[in-house]
């Protein structure tokens, strides 16, 4: 199986088009159906419906199942070729929650200056992130939160107190703030865990329903002129507004901590696991140097 013809079929996925994928590799069509056919020959499976007038092209499941296939082998013959110039760069697939990504972009710089490392960095909700480590399609998670799985270990690496924040203008919510005077109908909610949500339904009516459930802080801001509304989020993401008309209160009780954690196999490509160990050293350094934070 050729890098060619892997390509190929890559750039179908893409373009969902033969012509389009023609003119992108600067060959003819009929070279990309023959490189499509010989893929579909070699192995054995049938990777794109074909239907007379149809308009695009449709993936049949195994060739949604063969799009990873194909760019792990792309990465792999990379490697090695690398390898063979004696020019070895590691990569390292690290998947995060948007909110840590955004919160620790400082580190990726720090890391990616110190030697030859690649890093394919994506953002997902955390049962995507398990899913992909118990599939072996990251190395790394990093989430505020953690589900049980036989395969994955989770290591805590610093957590983070949270507040309450409301607009200046349009809002007028002390300083320091008792939950249970809280409503939940002007809350725009953040899920940060199984403890926060105990803490939660115990200080706030459960059976009222939150103006917002999101997983989103891009859209606080905009949110949060509308009158009284309030969220509860770190105050790393507070600052990340750069907002002065956004406040912080404390809360009594004090919410449980969002605690980062850092997801790793428990039994991990060999391979990579000197990779992975460093990786996490390496963010348990940086971590320390963070404000608002505690190990």
């Amino acid at each position: 199986m050729n890098d060619e013809v892997l390509e190929t079929y890559l750039n179908i996925v893409k373009t969902h088009s033969l012509t389009k994928t023609a003119e992108n590799m600067f060959i003819s069509q009929s070279a990309v159906s023959n490189r499509l056919i010989s893929l579909e020959k070699e192995l054995n499976v049938k990777l794109i419906e074909r239907s007379p007038g149809q308009k695009g092209i449709l993936l049949t499941q195994k060739g949604e199942e063969f799009v990873e296939f194909a760019k792990r082998h792309q990465e792999l013959n990379r490697q090695i070729q690398d390898w063979s110039r004696g020019d070895v760069t590691e990569v390292l697939r690290v998947a995060s929650v948007i909110s840590l990504t955004d919160y620790v972009k400082g580190f990726y710089r720090e890391l990616l200056g110190k030697g030859k490392l690649s890093i394919t960095l994506a953002t997902h909700w955390t049962d995507r992130i398990i899913s992909m480590l118990e599939n072996r399609e990251t190395d790394i998670g990093i989430t505020p939160r953690v589900f049980y799985s036989k395969a994955v270990e989770a290591v805590p690496i610093f957590q983070e107190s949270l507040y309450l924040v409301s607009s200046r203008s349009v809002s007028s919510y002390p300083d320091f703030i008792d939950a249970k005077t809280l409503k939940r109908a002007h809350e725009i909610y953040f899920d940060w865990g199984t403890n926060f949500v105990e803490w939660h339904e115990n200080q706030m009516n459960p059976l009222e329903l939150p103006l917002m459930v999101t997983d989103t802080t891009e859209l606080l801001p905009e949110l949060l002129r509308i009158p009284d509304s309030f969220c509860i989020i770190p105050a790393c993401i507070f600052k990340n507004f750069h907002d002065p008309d956004l406040k912080l209160s404390r809360i009594t009780p004090e919410p449980p901590p969002r605690i980062c954690y850092l997801l790793k196999l428990k039994e991990p490509h060999s391979q990579k696991q000197e990779l992975v160990r460093q990786f996490e050293q390496e963010f348990k350094e940086y971590v320390r140097k963070l404000e608002d934070v505690s190990l």
